[in-house]
């Protein structure tokens, strides 16, 4: 288990929440930079024959200098949201977790944009395919609301 000290700090359900609607457009963001990097792959690859894995197309790519400024961007982006004390576990599917601690353990409440609350946690080690559904205080083995 991750030391609290790894993280910046450890949020409430509440506070999670709240931050929200200051993450979402960041995340927005992101995604369709990520769009923009795949266009200008698509793009490139297209205008000179070369496939989208060679590293030649890589090469290209750099010359251009389109994809590495969005790559900048994206960076820039997933930095600011970190400064909230945030992870940024996929930026593509724009999923952000919240460390939490719930029994004595950091988890993460979990967050993928689109989703219009966090609804999820999981342990660290399970990742975004371990994500169990939030659970009221009455019952159940995930955290409740009030958990920190």
């Amino acid at each position: 288990m991750p030391e609290a000290s790894v993280f910046p700090r450890l949020f409430t359900l509440q506070e999670a929440q709240t931050l929200l609607p200051e993450i979402e457009p960041l995340v927005a963001e992101i995604k369709s930079t990520f769009a923009r990097i795949r266009s200008e792959i698509t793009d490139a690859s297209s205008a000179t024959g070369i496939s989208p894995s060679s590293p030649r197309l890589s090469r290209h790519l750099e010359r251009r200098g389109v994809a590495p400024a969005l790559v900048i961007q994206v960076n820039n982006l997933i930095r600011r949201i970190h400064e909230h004390g945030c992870v940024v576990n996929g930026p593509e599917a724009g999923l952000v977790d919240f460390p939490a601690l719930f029994d004595s353990e950091i988890v993460f409440l979990c967050w993928k944009h689109g989703e219009p609350r966090i609804g999820h946690w999981h342990r660290i080690p399970d990742g975004f395919s371990g994500r169990k559904p939030l659970l009221d205080s009455e019952g159940g083995e995930g955290p409740a609301p009030t958990v920190h």
